[in-house]
């Protein structure tokens, strides 16, 4: 009998009780771009489309667990980062990660809601930036979470150019801002570490079932680099994955529902 093989790719995120983000699109999202997917498990969330009731974090020590366990099998060639926001578990994860000379590290700094609300403390973004974003190949920061991170205001294709850039110099990891957020829709910029910039035309798709876009990006082009596409090119692939999925116009759920991961076989 012939065996197969798949690149394994790792998501530490939270766990969204709903199935549309965390670390359910991760899984969804590897499985649909051709990678095998495998979780370590930030938080327990209970979660619907129209909001987040209640969070418990995991146990640092039950993380590091799962990371090493992971690591110590089924080495992931790829890792995806979600929504972490204690202290300790980011020094976890960031103790584990370099333990283990995790590589193609994809960090989404979930750190601003949609509406603007902050969503981690700044001891937390303190940790996350120190020690998180040097352990990137790319960090995958929204407008207002850009905007966050650089104090710059962002209001054009320049301001996000300028913000995309300031990342990179200062965290020495590539950084790709997302337009979005009424500015510059669906086009997204990349400063890599030596001041290269690349855009990414993107296809503005009227939905309003947006729940998840952010950890659907960012584990396709984790899946993407596991498959030895170059950053740019991961870029690409991920942003198409990401049209599609937003093209095939789920609608589930009273609130911003989410999308159909599997519409490549609809």
């Amino acid at each position: 009998m012939e065996h197969t093989t798949l690149q394994p790719v790792l998501a530490i995120a939270g766990s969204d009780s709903s199935g549309g983000a965390g670390i359910q699109a991760d899984l969804k999202t590897m499985l649909a771009n051709g990678v095998f997917g495998m979780s370590a498990i930030t938080a327990l969330t209970a979660q619907n489309t129209t909001g987040v009731r209640s969070i418990q974090d995991t146990q640092p020590e039950i993380l590091a667990d799962q990371i090493d366990a992971v690591f110590d099998d089924i080495p992931p060639v790829a890792v995806k980062i979600g929504m972490v926001s204690s202290v300790n578990l980011i020094t976890v994860i960031a103790d584990r990660l370099t333990a283990h000379h995790a590589t193609n590290v994809v960090l989404d700094p979930v750190m601003v809601a949609t509406s603007g609300a902050k969503l981690i403390s700044d001891d937390a973004v303190d940790a996350l930036t120190q020690r998180l974003f040097p352990l990137a190949t790319v960090i995958t920061p929204n407008i207002p979470e850009a905007s966050a991170l650089t104090g710059l205001q962002i209001e054009d294709a320049d301001g996000m150019e300028r913000a995309a850039l300031k990342l990179a110099e200062q965290f020495g990891c590539a950084s790709l801002v997302k337009g979005g957020h009424n500015t510059n829709d669906a086009n997204d910029v990349l400063a890599e570490a030596d001041g290269t910039i690349t855009w990414f035309a993107g296809q503005r798709v009227d939905n309003p079932n947006t729940h998840g876009t952010g950890c659907t990006l960012s584990s396709a082009i984790a899946s993407h680099l596991a498959l030895g596409e170059t950053l740019p090119g991961a870029i690409r692939s991920a942003k198409a994955y990401l049209t599609g999925a937003l093209n095939a116009q789920l609608d589930l759920g009273h609130g911003s529902g989410p999308m159909d991961h599997a519409w490549r076989w609809r």
